[in-house]
């Protein structure tokens, strides 16, 4: 059984306490006893003391017939703390306004991306997870 991270005493002290692993996975648990992930501490925007879950605006991008993926991280902000900014990569004709309008409709105003990014690729770790920390180094504090 995993009691460390090899090398890392400091994510080790964070991840395993008192014979147990928790990963930073958050969740929520329905009356009916149902637990629905809503994505991972450390990728959780806090924009104006509001905690933001950057999956359900990945899947509202992911939504649109043009979106092929959508990768979404906190923006340093002076004003707000975070902001929310969107990597998207296009499968099709799509343009920033029309992805704000979508996010607009279906989600609360506070959660609507600041900015829209189009890129060509998502930085993946070698299991081909998407780095959310590179696409944050890629963005000027606001």
């Amino acid at each position: 059984m995993a009691e460390s991270f090899y090398g890392d005493t400091e994510a080790s002290q964070e991840a395993f306490r008192d014979g147990w692993f928790y990963p930073g996975d958050l969740g929520e648990m329905n009356d009916e006893g149902y637990l629905f992930l809503k994505g991972r501490s450390k990728d959780m925007i806090i924009r104006g003391g509001v905690n933001i879950y950057p999956q359900e605006i990945e899947a509202t991008l992911r939504g649109h017939p043009a979106v092929l993926e959508a990768a979404v991280v906190g923006w340093p902000s002076r004003e707000f703390n975070e902001e929310v900014a969107a990597f998207v990569i296009r499968k099709g004709e799509v343009d920033q306004a029309s992805l704000t309008a979508l996010c607009r409709q279906a989600l609360a105003s506070y959660k609507v991306p600041r900015e829209i990014f189009f890129v060509d690729d998502l930085p993946r770790n070698s299991s081909g997870k998407i780095v959310k920390a590179d696409l944050v180094s890629r963005l000027s504090p606001l």
